[in-house]
């Protein structure tokens, strides 16, 4: 089969540290054709280092009839109205994550899943994940019995010379929770795909340093459709510590997730530790699109996996400022 022609609407960090060395591995199922910043220096750096023509405006990639589909890799209060003029120019739309930048845009966006026929996905890399994958293989072989407790705590420091940090949109953002919601819902999508929809929850906020955006810090206790109760711990102003770690509790062991290493803990039995090799999902969500594409397969990540994703951590965000426990996402 042919290559997707694909044009990138978004030079950033993103593109260039995430989609650019996927995407170099997938030369077969893609070819970069063109490529848009509407800052001139960052655009033409990354069209000389991919080797293709750039402009400054994306309405100029949707003008061009060769390209098939479209990378919008833009800030996130962008997201909607570049998907929307993506799809009415007849282009397939893989968009990063979070969805949207408020409720209302991603209702909208939501009805895109009906209202044009092309592909449209979510970046969400953790959907994607190998180490992922392994974990929910574990559960539905029940290797540790029954789940009834999750802890995922992620415990980071950000500070003011931050790459991310250093994106003003990203500091002076213009949708809620800032980090939180930017970072925190890889977390959400994937104790979804653990354990099912989160129906209930409440969390805490809190602003440490203000120099960073609107919150840094969020403990979330949640419930699941699966019957799993847990704590997602999110602390991005974290001073001399850091973990990246999952806990998941059994009724006949617990799995342990840190740094590509899952951990298989039973009483009685020495621990079974394996290393997976992931690339944090990036190859994978970029074949997915390419098999949508190519011969119909429907996306892991389509818009309404990632509007839940979305709704829920708002949900939670919103569960601090009220002191509410929240019901169930619709």
């Amino acid at each position: 089969m042919q290559p997707v022609k694909l044009g990138i609407i978004g030079c950033g960090i993103a593109t260039r540290q995430l989609h650019w060395p996927a995407l170099q591995k997938l030369r077969d199922k893609f070819e970069i054709t063109i490529v848009c910043n509407h800052t001139e220096p960052k655009a033409k750096s990354f069209a000389e280092m991919a080797g293709v023509p750039y402009v400054l405006n994306y309405q100029d990639i949707l003008k061009l009839s060769e390209i098939e589909a479209v990378d919008i890799v833009l800030p996130i209060h962008l997201n909607y109205q570049a998907t929307r003029d993506a799809l009415i120019a007849g282009k397939h739309v893989i968009v990063e994550k979070p969805l949207a930048a408020n409720i209302a845009e991603a209702n909208e966006m939501l009805k895109f899943e009906k209202d044009y026929p092309q592909v449209k996905m979510v970046a969400e890399n953790f959907r994607y994940r190998e180490t992922f994958f392994r974990v929910k293989q574990l559960l539905e072989e029940g290797k540790i019995g029954m789940p009834y407790s999750a802890f995922w705590n992620v415990f980071h420091f950000i500070d003011a010379k931050n790459k991310y940090a250093l994106t003003d949109w990203r500091i002076h953002h213009q949708y809620p929770g800032g980090f939180i919601t930017d970072g925190g819902v890889h977390n959400i999508a994937a104790l979804r795909y653990f354990f099912g929809d989160i129906t209930s929850g409440i969390a805490f906020t809190k602003s440490v340093n203000p120099a960073i955006g609107e919150l840094d810090t969020m403990s979330f206790q949640f419930s699941t459709k699966s019957g799993v109760d847990g704590v997602f711990n999110v602390f991005f102003s974290a001073k001399g510590y850091a973990e990246n770690r999952i806990i998941i509790l059994g009724t006949k062991g617990s799995i342990v997730v840190e740094n590509n290493n899952i951990i298989l803990k039973k009483i009685g039995q020495q621990d079974q530790t394996k290393n997976i090799e992931d690339d944090g999902g990036y190859r994978g969500q970029f074949e997915d699109f390419y098999e949508a594409i190519r011969n119909g397969k429907k996306v892991r990540s389509s818009f309404f996996e990632a509007y839940q994703d979305f709704v829920t951590i708002l949900k939670a965000l919103e569960s601090a400022e009220t002191e509410q426990k929240f019901g169930g996402v619709k």
